[in-house]
Formats: structure tokens, sequence, C-alpha cells
């Protein structure tokens, strides 16, 4: 059955290809800030595909690629090299090296009245990071590879519900990234952020990082997007469920200055920040779509059955709507390494609100990003590191929070 579905989306995709234009195809080419692409396969409810305001302006950024390909004739190859940056990437200062080579879906096709994705959709693609690219090295920096983003207009909006601090051009305190793929040290993981919280709390890996480069990886997602409980998330990777969250998807569903709804815009690609030298990464096959049935990629019976036999990780977990289900789960330290590091954020924020009178959401934040700008092996491997670290922080954090 899936082989049957498989040769037809080929043929379809053939079909429906259209040509580029012959400038695209040029090495020297360099795309502009917020060009359209022309890609030419269908995206379905995606829509166009155009280049980010802040893509780095060398020609290497960004290319069709006819030799590293799944299933179409042309993939996406992106590069970054450690020193690319575009506008006004290059002068911010929360961290260094953020530079991107990322296009984005920012005029999807919605509803009337709304702006970015709402409800329920069926998203897919595929990406391959090339052998030779160098990744994150510590637990401070990343590369996100993709990632489902409010409009800085919505953030503005909504982020006096969860956080006190000021909101600035770049929104560096609480961004709203309903959901995301970040290539980190050891491995790649999906999480949210901004959305119940400021701080990227619900990190799990998808990937380890023996398996990150050198091969395809297909991505199948369900997310009904919504301010309400009934949310979900629903991740499949390469046929297998692999993470399902049930809440909601967006912290506050709210209209823009022109009275639209605001939803989540899907950008791609990469986006680095800190010191992760250079990476190269294909992408092809996007499309969104309203049921898994008009992908015409999955065996979509199959596929829902998995949603009917899966167990949880840990029924007891109060969490109890995220989980890793799937082929790359394992029973390494990372777990492990994840409940110390969330413990010690939890401690430390308890004991400084009990000597404060800051909203605790924010001082929780302070502490997430405090704790992440530490290097594991270093300062949190052994129990006294910890110690050291967490009254360490526990007295700076008293003093921020007075």
């Amino acid at each position: 059955m899936y082989r049957i579905i498989f040769f037809l989306f080929l043929i379809s995709s053939s079909v429906y290809a259209k040509d580029l234009p012959k400038k695209f195809l040029d090495d020297k080419y360099i795309f502009k800030f917020e060009e359209n692409i022309k890609y030419p396969y269908d995206t379905g409810f995606w829509g166009p595909i155009e280049t980010h305001t802040r893509i780095h302006q060398n020609p290497w950024a960004l290319r069709y690629d006819n030799k590293v390909t799944k299933t179409n004739e042309y993939s996406l190859r992106f590069e970054k090299r450690l020193e690319d940056c575009g506008a006004e990437d290059c002068n911010r200062k929360e961290k260094t090296f953020i530079g991107r080579s990322e296009l984005g879906f920012f005029d999807p096709i919605t509803g009337e009245k709304i702006r970015g994705h709402l409800g329920e959709y069926w998203y897919t693609w595929s990406f391959y990071i090339d052998p030779a690219s160098d990744g994150p090295k510590n637990m401070r920096d990343f590369v996100h590879i993709g990632q489902f983003k409010m409009d800085l207009e919505h953030e503005k909006l909504t982020r006096s519900l969860l956080t006190t601090q000021t909101i600035d051009e770049f929104n560096v305190a609480c961004p709203e990234m309903s959901f995301f793929f970040s290539w980190r040290y050891d491995g790649i993981y999906v999480g949210r952020s901004g959305v119940s919280l400021c701080d990227g709390s619900d990190y799990k890996r998808i990937i380890p990082l023996n398996n990150v480069k050198g091969k395809w990886h297909t991505v199948l997602l369900n997310i009904n997007w919504t301010d309400q409980e009934d949310g979900k998330i629903k991740l499949w990777l390469n046929d297998q469920l692999i993470y399902r969250f049930e809440g909601k998807t967006i912290s506050k569903i709210v209209k823009n200055k022109n009275e639209y709804q605001m939803g989540p815009k899907f950008r791609f690609g990469l986006y680095s920040q800190g010191e992760n030298g250079d990476q190269v990464m294909h992408y092809e096959g996007m499309k969104a779509e309203k049921s898994c049935n008009k992908l015409q990629l999955f065996d979509c019976n199959y596929i829902q059955k998995q949603e009917i036999d899966v167990v949880k990780t840990n029924p007891d977990d109060p969490d109890d709507g995220n989980q890793i289900v799937g082929q790359y789960e394992t029973n390494d330290d990372q777990g492990k390494r994840d409940r110390i590091i969330n413990t010690l954020i939890n401690k430390i924020t308890k004991d400084i609100s009990k000597k404060s009178n800051s909203n605790k959401d924010d001082i929780k934040t302070w502490v997430a990003t405090e704790v992440n700008k530490l290097d594991w092996d270093k300062d949190l491997d052994k129990s006294k590191d910890r110690k050291k670290i967490r009254d360490q922080l526990t007295k700076k954090g008293k003093k921020t929070f007075k």
C-alpha cells in the first residue's frame, strides 16, 4: 500500500512541477530579502515561499540543487558559514555569530480574516544534513532547522500574559515558537517556547547525534492550532510516531490592527546562534493539507493505527500529553540529564521565589536562561558542581528579583 501511494506521489510531483527561472540556477545568483523563490512543486495550504528579511547575502546561502534529492528533481540547498549574517542579525548582541539562510511561508493560504494557520492541518517535508556540516558543541548554542513562529505583532499583544520584560525589536525576552526543530550538541530536538512559558521547557530529543547527518529524514505533523486545551501536536518521523502533545498550541489568538486573527507561520532552513561552524542542509517535499490522505505520500491507515496502539512512556508523568514513543527512543544518559536540569531549574526558581514578589514565570525564565548558558561536563556533571551552581544562581537571582 505504502509503495503504491509513494509511486503516485512521484508521478504527481513531476507532472505538476514548474520550470524554474534560469537565474535561480546560476551559482552566482544571490537571493534577495523577501524574494519569492518560485518553488516549482505544489505546497498545498502553505502557498508561496519567500526568503527571510535577514537571509545572509552570499551566493552560497540558497541554491536549487539537483544532486542531493529524495523524490523531486530539485531540493533546496541551504548553507551558512560561521560569520555569515544578513541585515540586522549582524548587530545583535545577545549571542555571538547570529545568522541565517532561511525561507518561510509568510503568506500561507488560509481562511478569510486569518494570517497564518489556525485550526487543524497536516504537514510534511524531508530534510538532509550534509555529513561535513559542523554542529553545536555546547548546551548554549543551537541551529534551528524549522519553526512555526508567531509574528512580532502577535507577540507584542500577548507577552504580557507571560512576562513583565520589555519586548524589543527581536523579542529576545519571550519569543513564541509554537513548535520548532532545533539541532543541539547531542542531537535534534523538538520543543515549544512562549506558549505557556517563555523558555523552551518542552524539549524532546527526536534524533540522537549519530543519526543526524548523512541521511534523509521525513517529517509528518498533525497539529490543531488553538489557544484552547483541545490542541494537539503529533509527529511521525520516517513513518514512526515519535512525539505527541495535548494542550493549547498558541498562547492566545488575537487580532492584528487590520482585524485579522493571527496564527503561526513556518520558516525553515538554517538559523544559527553561537559558534557552530559551517552547515549545509537540504529540504524538499514541503506541503500542507487539511487531511493526511491529501498529502498523497503516506499510508494513512497505518499512520493513524499507531495513534491507537501507542502506550505512554510514563503514565504517572503529570506532563502526560508529551511522549516519545518511536524509533529513536534510547536508554542513554540524555533523559537523566534533562531530569537533572529541570529539577535544578525548579529548585532554584522555588528558592528565589521565597524571597521575591516577582512573577514566578519571569523568575523561571531567567533561571532557565542562566542554566542553559552552562556546559554540562564542566558545570553540571557532578553533584558537587550542581550544588555550587545552585547556590551561585540562587544568590544572584535573589539580587536580581528583589
